[in-house]
């Protein structure tokens, strides 16, 4: 099992198992496999300014980032660390002690004696060129020598109060690897040393938060038992890990509880660990809340510390899995995070609230969607006032709209699809009737709407719309079909009898164009912004396109363009008044729970 631990930075200068030398300080040993020092001035100068704002704070401790290392022996038969990662912060810290005359550790570099007597002897007498880890060590004492100069000009004792802050309160994450030892075989060693520095170097893949809480409890979780219990155990735990892991990564649950798509090499787990730690999202944050929870003089309070923790886990995972396994709180808590930007407050929150009876619970979901719409009156919904509201209104009726054909047909509403194209382009609101007529100039665009147009309506003779109350029938006029083909055979199209004829199709296809409810749907801006200007039968007949690409249509706004809210037989080229009333009718009835403002 891998050691983990928070120290303090003087403890990797010395401490009570560093090994008898003269002097007696700690050593590191940087492999072949690494390049050599490369920090620049602005990651010298950071490091410095980092821990110069901390002393000017309240705060009792500072963390920087991981050190991982493997115990090894020198050519004395001496403990020396090979580091694995974090080579650039020791060096720059080593060069920091050297400015300052304080005691420091020793760095050797495998194959490069050169730069371990350079490194050793570094001073403003010694700068040099001549190879890439001189200019950078040469570079970095530069910077911290003016740095210092800097901030010693009318302070004596700074440089005490820097060292005793760098050394006694600033800590540093230690990542022991022990999962060597019992490896006899001097290459698969190496070539496991490799593996490890690969994972972390190449591509630039860190150790994640998930990473470092793993060996932290696996570390404590193994006192006070055997060999054999300890490897027992291990493998318990990892198993658990595992299935928590894969099961979070399935594309419905992560969605289900977050707005943001999971990068391939991310944890899962980790979002858990987030839920559980109450921090301030700095990086390695969760890390260590965790390790100040487990942290006890006690080593038998620790490992039940940290075994009280991974049942919080596994309890909290338990809880997220129930929820996604449950339709009714599927759809209520998938609706309250879909509109919160920050799912992790939210998600703590319905936590607390989950330690009552099932049937308490659910009310109290139902409670929350109508806090998100408490103020919403579908009769003075209007476009012009803002989308924000009809959003709120279009994805709860498709929520609603889903769970109803879900009895049926075992589809529940894909949080997973709606929240990528949230996060692809976003969600706008389509008129199903064109908005009022916008001019359009660009040739390319005019060429395309009578493209489009010309195939929704070639085959269409005649259409049956109510006016007054009363049906009445309007011919399709062929003249129309022929104009469209007069003006696409031109070079350029002559602008003023494009716009004519556009305007007389919408005069006939579409009714007067309002921004009200029972004219507007859901649909992604990606999509609404090929659909601008279009009549209704174009609009009906790329929404029914874009499906058959398999991309994603709201399903309420598949059913207005298919004509679902309506009974009549009439053809599905015109959203008529009865269209709209019943479009609308479907949306109240649905919303009628959870809307203050539809009387009951």
């Amino acid at each position: 099992m891998n050691l983990i631990e928070l120290i303090p930075v003087g403890k990797i200068i010395l401490n009570d198992k560093t090994p008898d030398r003269n002097p007696r300080f700690e050593h590191y040993l940087i492999p072949y496999y690494q390049r050599g020092y490369r920090w620049d001035v602005e990651h010298v100068s950071a490091l410095l300014e980092d821990i110069h704002n901390f002393m000017l704070t309240d705060e009792k401790k500072y963390c920087l980032q991981p050190i991982v290392l493997v115990p090894t022996t020198d050519e004395n038969g001496i403990n020396i660390w090979e580091v694995i990662d974090g080579q650039q912060r020791l060096i720059t810290m080593n060069i920091i002690f050297n400015y300052l005359k304080r005691p420091r550790y020793s760095i050797k570099f495998e194959k490069r004696c050169k730069s371990t007597t350079f490194l050793e002897s570094l001073s403003p007498e010694s700068y040099n060129d001549e190879s890439p880890d001189f200019h950078f060590m040469s570079q970095a004492y530069k910077i911290v020598k003016e740095w210092f100069e800097e901030k010693t000009k009318n302070d004596v004792g700074y440089i005490d109060d820097f060292n005793s802050t760098l050394t006694k309160k600033v800590e540093i994450i230690w990542y022991q690897i022990e999962e060597l030892k019992g490896i006899k075989d001097k290459d698969e060693v190496e070539s496991k040393k490799i593996d490890i520095f690969n994972r972390l170097n190449i591509g630039k893949i860190p150790l994640t938060d998930a990473e470092l809480i793993r060996a932290l409890l696996l570390s404590k979780i193994k006192h006070g038992l055997s060999d054999r219990e300890a490897i027992l155990r291990q493998a318990e735990i990892s198993n658990e890990w595992h299935r928590i892991e894969m099961e979070l990564r399935n594309d419905e649950f992560w969605y289900f509880l977050n707005s943001k798509q999971l990068e391939e090499t991310s944890s899962t787990i980790e979002f858990i660990f987030k839920l559980i730690a109450v921090n301030n999202d700095k990086k390695y944050s969760t890390y260590l809340w965790f390790e100040k929870e487990i942290k006890s003089e006690n080593p038998v309070e620790e490992k039940n510390n940290a075994i009280r923790l991974w049942n919080q886990t596994k309890e909290y995972f338990g809880k997220l899995k129930y929820w996604f396994e449950n339709d009714y709180l599927y759809h209520h808590i998938g609706f309250v995070l879909a509109l919160d930007d920050n799912p992790i407050k939210a998600i703590r929150t319905i936590i607390e609230n989950s330690n009552c009876t099932k049937t308490a619970f659910k009310e109290w979901t139902i409670g929350e969607v109508k806090k998100k719409v408490s103020d919403i009156d579908l009769n003075n919904l209007s476009y012009e006032r803002g989308t924000g509201e009809l959003k709120k209104v279009f994805l709860l009726h498709n929520i609603a709209t889903s769970v109803l054909t879900q009895k049926a047909q075992k589809n529940r509403f894909p949080f997973n699809l709606y929240k990528k194209m949230e996060s692809d382009g976003g969600w706008s609101i389509e008129h199903i009737h064109a908005q009022e007529s916008k001019e359009m100039k660009e040739q390319k665009a005019i060429r395309k709407w009578l493209e489009d147009t010309f195939e929704a309506i070639k085959d269409i003779k005649k259409i049956d719309i109510e006016s007054d109350d009363e049906q009445k029938t309007i011919s399709v006029n062929e003249d129309f079909k022929t104009r469209i083909l007069d003006l696409l055979s031109q070079d350029k199209i002559n602008e003023e009898l494009f716009n004519q004829i556009k305007n007389d199709l919408i005069q006939i296809f579409d009714s007067e164009s309002v921004h009200v409810l029972d004219n507007l749907a859901l649909l992604s801006g990606k999509h609404n912004s090929s659909l601008n200007n279009a009549i209704f039968p174009v609009k009906r007949s790329k929404i029914l396109q874009l499906e058959k690409e398999g991309k994603y249509i709201p399903l309420t706004t598949k059913n207005v363009f298919l004509k679902y809210y309506t009974d009549s037989d009439l053809q599905p080229y015109y959203w008529s008044k009865a269209d709209k009333k019943k479009y609308y009718e479907d949306i109240e009835k649905l919303l009628k729970p959870y809307l203050s403002q539809i009387s009951k």
